[in-house]
């Protein structure tokens, strides 16, 4: 499993938070982060058919920053989302709902409803491998 981590370089110390709480709860999981539109951009195209064995989190710590991701959307398709809002006004969930996201939660100091959601989707994984190499169908 490998976790592909958005947070732009200028997202200050409210990236710096989710980056500490994500790198302390799966610390010995593979983390990719990424700082700039481009590089996430380029990393995207790169691995687009690995995305089954990644969780994408993005990091939109403000609006703008959520518009401009945005721009990424089709790149984004298919491919296992959870978004980190600026607020919980109706125009951000409904802006974030475009992308198909597998959950989305606010900024926060702890990530607690986000690290319960990671948790149990890579336990599902991990229960699809298993299955998978004692011979039954993946699905």
């Amino acid at each position: 499993m490998n976790l592909v981590l958005f947070i732009h370089q200028d997202a200050s110390k409210k990236g710096e938070t989710l980056k500490n709480v994500i790198g302390e709860k799966f610390y010995g999981t593979k983390l990719t982060i990424l700082h700039t539109f481009n590089a996430f951009k380029a990393r995207l195209k790169l691995f687009s058919n690995y995305s089954d064995k990644e969780i994408f989190i993005l990091f939109a710590d403000s609006k703008n920053r959520l518009n401009e991701l945005t721009s990424l959307i089709d790149l984004l398709e298919g491919k296992r989302l959870i978004i980190i809002l600026p607020d919980e006004s109706k125009a951000t969930l409904s802006r974030a709902s475009q992308f198909f996201p597998r959950f989305f939660t606010p900024v926060s100091e702890t990530y607690n409803d986000l690290c319960d959601v990671l948790n149990k989707m890579m336990n599902q994984d991990k229960i699809k491998l298993r299955n998978y190499n004692k011979g039954g169908n993946l699905q």
